[in-house]
């Protein structure tokens, strides 16, 4: 009796393995997935220029103001300790190192261009990141998120987190994390004075897969103020980008 009960289990064993190897070839492989924003160079207007860092730049006289997008992968290099834990990272702007088990690759949490403000000889600018859009060829028009919710209608990182926080005291942690690499990094709102620089994130929801085309503009620009301190002379500054979608499974981009 001992025999075929000893044929039955290698039986059973055998058919198993089968089963989990033809498993395994229906799992789908692991892939990155890169959305890109590249500078359309050929699309600038006057006084707009490419940098050979691939920045953006407009500048006329007295005042200079760079943009760049920034895709996750460089914002998890600059924030590698809030980036390695999976849904637990603390980056404010990705999802670090997670990888959504259903699309089978890490999607974008949000769109992120960094900007600097020069100002060499004006007596004082200012760019206010509430009136920042960043608009597509599909009609999308995404207002750039601020820091605290100040006002209705706008959004804040604030809520955005506060919607996502737990009642633990763990949660508690991630989010006063999340909001204190928010206020080190995100540009606010605030004049630029002759001789002085300002610089910091710009951020919004992330782009439509089908999206071609996007163009960041800053609005209402102040380049100058009369002599009771409203705004003066504004300007709108359009910055024009290419959008490509880069798909490769882990494998391949190892190689």
């Amino acid at each position: 009796m001992s025999c075929p009960s000893r044929v039955s289990h290698l039986v059973f064993f055998i058919c198993l393995a089968l089963i989990l190897m033809s498993c395994a070839g229906l799992v789908p492989p692991k892939v990155r997935l890169r959305s890109l924003l590249i500078p359309a160079s050929s699309e600038l207007g006057e006084g707009y220029t490419q940098e050979a860092d691939g920045m953006l730049a407009y500048q006329r006289q007295g005042m200079k103001v760079t943009v760049q997008f920034v895709t996750d992968e460089e914002l998890n290099a600059m924030f590698p300790e809030h980036s390695d834990k999976g849904l637990a990272s603390t980056n404010p702007y990705t999802y670090g190192n997670w990888v959504d088990p259903e699309l089978g690759y890490t999607p974008n949490r949000f769109t992120v261009f960094k900007v600097t403000v020069h100002n060499y000889t004006l007596p004082k600018i200012n760019l206010n990141p509430a009136e920042v859009v960043l608009t597509s060829d599909r009609g999308d028009r995404l207002p750039s998120y601020v820091r605290e919710s100040k006002e209705i209608g706008h959004l804040s990182f604030e809520d955005y987190y506060r919607e996502l926080m737990g009642r633990s005291g763990v949660e508690e942690n991630r989010f006063a994390e999340r909001m204190g690499l928010i206020r080190q990094t995100l540009y606010v709102d605030g004049k630029v004075f002759k001789g002085d620089m300002k610089e910091g994130f710009l951020a919004f929801d992330p782009l439509d897969p089908r999206v071609k085309k996007a163009q960041l503009i800053l609005k209402d620009f102040v380049l100058r103020y009369d002599a009771n301190d409203w705004p003066d002379q504004l300007i709108d500054l359009t910055f024009p980008y290419d959008r490509q979608v880069q798909q490769e499974t882990e494998e391949k981009a190892k190689k």
